[in-house]
């Protein structure tokens, strides 16, 4: 039994919820489909229509509760005990998305959390391609690498979880960028057995150039803050893993101050398109040290 669970902001997701529809009409496991759009100022009234269908329910607020609010209102409203969290951007990649899940759900019965992951479309629009770029070469990634390092991989935007583990979990009370990590970094602490598994969704919602480095920019110091309040460890980021290697070698202040000569330099191209992912980590490191000398650019 699974209650499919779909937060919404600004988002058109009728297509999203009838491919869904279609797909879990097929299994004969009982299921539902919550939608709850938070606080969108457009798209909502195509979305209020889902209300008609059945096994779906659309909830909308009026006020924004932030992202993984939302997610706990959601798994609170669920009648069932496994929650389908899917991102209102994104499509199943396949036609048989919900029934990997549910075979996986009857055979591997002694885990609580099953993390398909992301795939992205080819694009060749410039003003997303900083995006693109970071998806398809750090977000798209095989579950047999993931399961390297899992709880380096946790994307909440397309997972089947257990629903006591969710809400003990799920950071509702933190609001900015890199929650993510924080809810893997308490999967972690709680040692919840998780399996990662070939079941992407395409995420289609990309940012532009602009927005994604300033979302870069800011889970930058946001990381530091949540490791330093004990939320995550080194081992689950990668640029946490950097900037330890660097400290060990005391290069923090000589590499942020030549960092500091090229950001500018580096912010122009990142937001061009143009630039290698390469420059976008160096971009995210100034930030971390910045935060961790308290200086910034």
């Amino acid at each position: 039994m699974i209650s499919i669970l779909i937060p919404a902001y600004n988002c058109n997701v009728t297509y999203l919820v009838e491919i869904l529809l279609n797909q879990a009409k097929r299994s004969t496991i009982p299921f539902e489909i919550i939608i709850a759009d938070d606080g969108s100022t457009e798209n909502f009234e195509q979305n209020r229509l889902l209300n008609s269908l059945e096994h779906c329910t659309y909830v909308r607020f009026d006020k924004n509760q932030g992202r993984t609010a939302i997610r706990n209102w959601l798994a609170n409203e669920a009648k069932y005990s496994w929650l389908l969290f899917l991102d209102s951007d994104t499509i199943p990649s396949d036609d048989q998305f919900y029934n990997k899940y549910i075979s996986v759900l009857k055979t591997k019965t002694q885990y609580a959390v099953f993390l398909g992951g992301y795939t992205y479309r080819k694009s060749s629009e410039f003003n997303f391609n900083l995006r693109h770029q970071f998806g398809s070469k750090r977000e798209s990634v095989s579950a047999a690498l993931r399961s390297k390092n899992p709880y380096r991989y946790v994307f909440s935007g397309n997972l089947l979880i257990d629903k006591a583990v969710f809400l003990k979990c799920n950071p509702a009370q933190i609001k900015g960028y890199g929650l993510d990590l924080v809810f893997s970094g308490a999967l972690f602490r709680e040692r919840v057995e998780m399996l990662h598994i070939d079941n992407p969704v395409f995420h289609d919602g990309l940012e532009d150039n602009s927005t994604f480095l300033m979302k870069c920019q800011e889970t930058a110091t946001q990381i530091v803050e949540f490791e330093q309040q004990g939320l995550i460890t080194v081992a689950q980021s990668r640029l946490l893993s950097t900037l330890q290697k660097i400290e060990s070698y005391h290069m923090s202040g000589v590499l942020r101050t030549w960092l500091w000569l090229k950001i500018p330099f580096m912010r122009f191209f990142l937001k061009l398109g143009i630039a290698p992912l390469l420059w976008l980590d160096f971009y995210k490191l100034y930030y971390s040290l910045s935060k961790k000398s308290k200086l910034c650019l």
